[in-house]
C-alpha cells in the first residue's frame, strides 16, 4: 500500500463513473449516423451494406451489446463488441473510448491506454478520456503521467467531481497530501455526500495534519503544544484520564494559554471529577472573559449541581452573544425551572425542541415541560408533552438495541438526563 494509503478501483467509485460514462453510448452513437449515410465512414474490409439505416441499425445493436455486457460484468464481450464498432467505424472516436474502458476493466491496461489515446486523437475534447487515462495510468504506477491527465479533465469539465477526487487520490499516491487537498475540496464542494470524496479528503487533511504535528514535536518534543495535542488525541480516543495529564502538565507550563483550563474542565467533567470542573472553568473565564463556549460549559454545570441562579446568568451570557448554541436553551430551562420560573423555563424548553426536534435534549425538554404544566395545573399540555416523550424514548430504546455504539461528542456537546431514570407517573 503507498504510503497515501489510496483505494483501487471500484474501492474509489470507478465502476460508479464507469457505468455513467458507458450510459450515455447511445448519445456517442447519433454523432455517427451522418458519416455512415454519407458512405465514407466503414472500413474497406467491412461487410458491405448497401442501406444506411440498416448500417446504422447493426452498430447501434454492438454498442447496445457492449453496454450491456459491461453492465453485466463480461468485459471480454463488452471489449469485443466495441472493437467491432471501432472497426466498422474507425473515425468514431466514442467507439474507441468505450473500448478502453472495457479493456480497463478487463485488466489489460496497456491496451485500454491506446483505446483511449486514439479517441483523444479522433476527437481531443472529448469528455471522460482524460479522466480514464488518468485512471488506467494510476493503476499502472504512472503518477505523474496520471496527474497530467487528471488535470486537464478538471479544466475541461469542472463541475465532475470524480475528476477531481482521482487527481486528489492521484496527488496522495505522489506523497503530496498538502498538493492533494485543494482538487479533493473541489470534489467535496461538487458532492458533499459522496463517502469516497469524503475518505480521501479526510485522509489528505490527517496526512497534513500528522505531518505538522511531527515536525513540531521534532522541534520540542516537550513544549506547550505537543502536550496540547496528545491531550486532544487522548481525548478523543475517550483515555480521558492521560488526557487529563496532558492538559495538566500544558497548564502548568504555559498558564495564561487560553483554550487549556477549558479542555482540562472538560476532561475533569467525562471523568466525574466534579470538584475540579468549575475551577478549571472560572481559570479560562479569568484569562479569557469572553469566552462563549466556557460561559455555556460553566453555566450549564452549575445548572446540574445545585446552582441554577449564576448557571442562568451565564446562559443567557453565552447565548446572547451567540444564539447559534442552541442546546444552552435546555440547559437554562432547567436552571429556570430550578429557581420556579416555570412559564420562561417553557419557553427555553420549547427553543430547544425546535432547534432540533430529534435529539436528547428535545426528549428530555419534553420530560421537563410536563413537569412544568403540571406545576401550572395544566393538565392537557403536561399529557400532551409526557406523550411526546415517551414515544421518543421508546424510539431511542429500539434503536440502541439495534447497534450500541458510543457517540463522540462535539466541543460544546454537555450531557443530558438519563430518561430511563425518569418518574413518568401522574401527580
Amino acid at each position: 500500500m503507498r504510503s497515501g494509503e489510496v483505494k483501487h478501483g471500484s474501492e474509489c467509485g470507478e465502476d460508479g463513473v464507469r457505468r455513467a460514462w458507458v450510459a450515455r453510448a447511445g448519445i456517442f452513437l447519433a454523432l455517427s449516423f451522418g458519416m455512415l449515410a454519407a458512405g465514407g465512414a466503414q472500413t474497406p474490409d467491412a461487410a458491405p451494406v448497401h442501406d444506411p439505416a440498416q448500417a446504422q441499425d447493426q452498430v447501434r445493436a454492438q454498442m447496445e451489446a457492449g453496454a450491456a455486457a459491461m453492465t453485466s460484468g463480461d468485459f471480454v464481450a463488452a471489449a469485443a463488441d466495441y472493437a467491432e464498432v471501432t472497426r466498422r467505424l474507425p473515425s468514431f472516436a466514442e467507439g474507441y473510448f468505450n473500448l478502453g474502458l472495457a479493456l480497463e476493466q478487463g485488466g489489460k491496461l496497456e491496451q485500454a491506454r491506446a483505446a483511449l489515446e486514439k479517441s483523444l486523437q479522433l476527437k481531443p475534447g472529448l469528455r471522460g478520456a482524460h479522466l480514464f487515462l488518468g485512471i488506467v495510468d494510476y493503476r499502472l504506477n504512472r503518477f505523474q503521467k496520471a496527474e497530467a491527465h487528471l488535470r486537464k479533465e478538471t479544466r475541461m469539465d469542472p463541475r465532475d467531481a470524480k475528476a477531481f477526487l482521482w487527481l486528489g487520490v492521484c496527488l496522495l499516491a505522489e506523497d503530496d497530501a498538502q498538493a492533494a487537498i485543494e482538487p479533493l475540496d473541489a470534489a467535496y464542494a461538487l458532492d458533499p455526500r459522496n463517502v469516497d470524496v469524503l475518505y480521501h479528503r479526510g485522509r489528505a487533511y490527517l496526512l497534513v495534519a500528522n505531518a505538522s504535528y511531527a515536525a513540531m514535536f521534532k522541534l520540542d518534543h516537550d513544549s506547550m503544544q505537543v502536550h496540547q495535542v496528545l491531550g486532544e488525541a487522548y481525548a478523543q480516543g475517550y483515555r480521558n484520564q492521560d488526557a487529563v495529564g496532558e492538559f495538566e502538565l500544558a497548564v502548568k507550563m504555559a498558564p495564561q494559554h487560553p483554550g487549556l483550563h477549558e479542555e482540562l474542565g472538560d476532561q475533569y467533567w467525562a471523568l466525574g471529577m466534579q470538584d475540579k470542573v468549575a475551577p478549571a472553568y472560572r481559570e479560562e473565564l479569568a484569562i479569557d472573559p469572553y469566552s462563549v463556549t466556557t460561559k455555556y460549559k460553566l453555566g450549564a454545570f452549575l445548572v446540574l449541581n445545585q446552582q441554577a441562579a449564576e448557571g442562568v446568568k451565564l446562559l443567557r451570557e453565552a447565548l446572547a452573544a451567540d444564539p447559534t448554541l442552541s442546546d444552552a436553551h435546555y440547559y437554562l430551562g432547567t436552571g429556570l425551572a430550578e429557581i420556579d420560573r416555570a412559564q420562561e423555563a417553557i419557553h427555553e424548553f420549547d427553543l430547544a425542541i425546535a432547534a432540533n426536534p430529534e435529539d436528547d435534549r428535545a426528549k428530555m425538554s419534553y420530560y421537563k415541560l410536563a413537569l412544568e404544566y403540571r406545576k401550572l395545573h395544566e393538565p392537557e399540555q403536561a399529557r400532551a408533552a409526557m406523550e411526546n416523550f415517551l414515544r421518543m424514548r421508546a424510539q431511542a430504546k429500539s434503536k440502541q438495541e439495534q447497534h450500541a455504539a458510543q457517540i463522540a461528542r462535539s466541543r460544546n456537546e454537555l450531557p443530558v438526563d438519563d430518561p430511563e431514570k425518569m418518574d413518568v407517573s401522574e401527580p
